[in-house]
């Protein structure tokens, strides 16, 4: 496939999209590092030493579905005796200092939060039930650490506190309903799309300019259907992540079975059914259709077979036709022969 085909205007545009997006997510993780390090320079010259890194978000924040980012900065948490002190800048260069007393900072387990930008980061609320600051440990780049990491920020700071079951083990695909279903039907499409795609149907696609309409447009319609998918599984209550890499992958294998699904279904709509076509061989194996109708076939990669023939000798073909436009070809038998054509040419030579 010319690579070409594949950088259409809508490529063009998402990739712009996401190098903006990329660019925006990237200068506010310097930005907020940078003034992360300089709270850390002060401490270090307080000489306090029982401090962590972590992500900040205020609630109006949090509960963004369409963020660059699922922090709104970075901050340190100081464990006090009777106490843990949030030191932070936000984005708007405002500063915060508070203190939360350990009797009353009312701290719950929250988890992964919800949107497209949750990047498996795991949270902890403190404060008001209404409106509480949202903390989750800060490990850089690593967030596949940030289940135990955040769950043992809470040991820190609070050792009576019972974490929920959902804080001590990481997602099961298995053990939630909807993604179970999604990963099913993940290994059911990619099993039709090779084996119906590869080995069991016979018949070949011969691509004509009047039914090309049904790859490009078709494809974009499949892929679209990610965003549903999304949609249901994180109503499901599976984690964001994992949701986005589920719609993704059955996007990608509804691509895969989609050739191989209309195909049949022309098949099974023909009302005549196979039909044999008499070709006029041309030059170097380009085959023509002696009455109206059906497609041009091109069989000049294997010129070497049909140039035992003589030229404007007439050849059968079977092919189907049905409602969606499709020409289907039978090469079975002819590709017996080009086997055993080859074969013993192969032979000869030896």
């Amino acid at each position: 496939m010319n690579i070409s085909t594949l950088i259409t205007p809508e490529f063009v545009f998402f990739l712009l999209i996401w190098i903006s997006v990329s660019g925006v997510a990237f200068r506010k993780a310097r930005r907020s590092k940078r003034a992360q390090n300089q709270i850390v320079d002060a401490l270090d010259r307080e000489g306090l030493r029982d401090w962590h890194r972590i992500y900040i978000s205020r609630t109006p924040f949090f509960r963004k579905w369409l963020k660059f980012t699922t922090y709104e900065t970075r901050g340190i948490l100081i464990n006090l005796p009777d106490a843990i002190r949030l030191i932070a800048e936000w984005p708007s260069g405002e500063r915060i200092d508070q203190i939360f007393p350990k009797s009353s900072m009312h701290l719950r387990w929250h988890g992964i939060s919800g949107g497209i930008a949750s990047s498996k980061l795991h949270w902890i609320a403190i404060g008001s039930t209404d409106s509480p600051l949202m903390l989750s440990a800060d490990k850089g780049f690593n967030a596949m650490q940030s289940r135990e990491a955040t769950a043992d920020l809470c040991r820190r700071i609070n050792p009576d506190y019972l974490l929920p079951d959902i804080a001590k083990s990481e997602f099961a695909l298995e053990k939630n309903p909807a993604s179970l279903i999604i990963v099913t039907t993940f290994f059911l499409l990619l099993a039709f799309a090779l084996i119906d795609g590869k080995f069991l149907n016979k018949y070949e696609w011969v691509r004509t300019t009047s039914n090309t309409w049904l790859l490009m447009p078709g494809m974009q319609i499949v892929m679209l259907l990610a965003l549903p998918v999304y949609w249901w599984l994180s109503k499901s209550k599976v984690p964001p992540m994992e949701s986005l890499t589920l719609s993704w992958l059955i996007a990608i294998t509804l691509g895969f079975a989609y050739i191989p699904a209309i195909k049949r279904v022309d098949q099974l709509l023909s009302a005549e059914g196979p039909q044999s076509y008499a070709y006029r061989l041309g030059d170097d194996g380009f085959l023509t259709p002696v009455s109206d109708g059906p497609p041009n076939i091109d069989y000049k990669n294997r010129k070497e077979y049909w140039n035992q023939f003589e030229e404007n000798s007439i050849h059968q073909f079977n092919l189907v036709h049905g409602p969606l436009g499709l020409w289907q070809l039978d090469h079975s038998e002819l590709e017996k022969k080009m086997q055993q054509f080859y074969e013993q040419r192969r032979k000869s030579k030896h």
